[in-house]
């Protein structure tokens, strides 16, 4: 497959030429045009296509309905905002049902949507205090030989760690045999226990401020840690409700536009009408934008990445320079994944905005997969 896709690129326009799914040059537009190549002239800035790492459904699907046809349609429906490459991430359940969410994933043949780079484990090892919306039954101890069975069961990349529960340093280790980034969150540890962990090897931290103690001056728990941990990346779900604005600034201020991550959180109601839901074994309330249990507990979110990218712009967040690090290349990163950016060698996954931040185009190893 060979395809020219045009668009602004830095201030200037651009073709960036691709062959069998990835990039093998950048030039100046109508410079580097291959005979019988496709021509998508996006007529938009181009960006390199979002990553997230943590997306729990979309357009009416769960990622815990364990089925192809449901990762395919969260796959599909978030890459109509951008996002060309997503980890599925379960929710505290049972062991049987975790198990058969990951041996569900089969290498797809032809696929509508964002590619699918494994899964994020977010519980069962999670404290009770901050467990969110996860139920409380399905939590449990850490333990190595779990998440070995998890490993060997589906494609694990990720997995949300509480670093003071008994038995986190050996799921850190195991985490590391198997090349699976660990995650610390939903977590009541204190700056010093998750200090040790990041020594462990843990990376990152799953939706900073959110599920895990706040800023405090005498009593720093994680949210500190991971922001004064220079080698740790940090989530954020930038809706405007998990995190005020002023609060965000402040975290990229203090990591930098290489240390962090946006992600969705999304569960089941992206692009559906309002209303009632099911979601980690209880019914959730989707109204005004907002995903909560009965109670007023934020179950996930309605977010896209093509909504972060915006309110991120517009409460001055980050700069539209930082959007290709802080929506794909961190992410990528994090995964040791060649995506991320526009430049040789790298995969041809790019989204293209209009003049208001809009996702016009969406291509996928230079396919397109969405186009307004």
């Amino acid at each position: 497959m060979r395809a020219v896709v045009r668009g602004l690129i830095e201030g200037q326009w651009k073709d960036v030429i691709v062959e069998e799914g990835f990039i093998v040059d950048v030039c100046e537009a109508g410079v580097g045009v291959i005979t019988g190549a496709r021509l998508v002239d996006t007529a938009g800035l181009l960006l390199p296509g979002f990553v997230d790492v943590h997306v729990h459904g979309g357009g009416g699907a769960d990622v815990m309905d364990a089925s192809m046809e449901a990762f395919e349609q969260i796959a599909a429906t978030h890459a109509r905002h951008g996002t060309t490459a997503l980890v599925l991430t379960t929710v505290a359940a049972s062991r049987e049902a975790t198990l058969a969410a990951l041996a569900a994933w089969r290498t797809p043949g032809p696929w509508r949507g964002a590619d699918v780079l494994g899964f994020h484990l977010e519980g069962p090892f999670i404290h009770p205090a901050k467990r969110g919306a996860h139920p409380a039954e399905h939590l449990r101890a850490p333990s190595p030989e779990e998440l070995r069975a998890y490993a060997e069961a589906g494609p694990v990349r990720m997995v949300t760690l509480a670093p003071e529960l008994p038995g986190a340093d050996e799921v850190i280790r195991t985490a590391r045999e198997f090349r699976i980034v660990v995650s610390l969150g939903h977590s009541a540890s204190t700056y010093d226990e998750a200090m040790r962990a990041f020594d462990l090897g843990a990376q990152s931290a799953t939706h900073v401020f959110n599920a895990m103690d706040g800023l405090d001056h005498r009593r720093p728990g994680l949210a500190a840690a991971a922001l004064d941990r220079a080698d740790a990346m940090v989530e954020i779900i930038l809706d405007g409700v998990h995190v005020h604005p002023a609060i965000a600034r402040l975290a990229v201020r203090a990591k930098g536009r290489h240390g962090v991550m946006l992600v969705t959180d999304a569960v089941s109601v992206v692009d559906m009408p309002e209303g009632r839901y099911w979601f980690a074994g209880a019914e959730m309330v989707y109204r005004a934008g907002e995903v909560r249990r009965p109670d007023g507990t934020l179950a996930g979110s309605a977010l896209t990445m093509e909504r972060a990218v915006q309110v991120g712009l517009a409460h001055g967040v980050f700069l539209l320079d930082d959007v290709p690090d802080v929506a794909a290349a961190n992410a990528a990163r994090l995964l040791g994944e060649r995506r991320g950016r526009i430049a040789r060698g790298y995969r041809a996954d790019l989204v293209a905005l209009s003049a208001d931040g809009a996702v016009t185009h969406t291509l996928v190893g230079g396919r397109l997969v969405h186009c307004a």
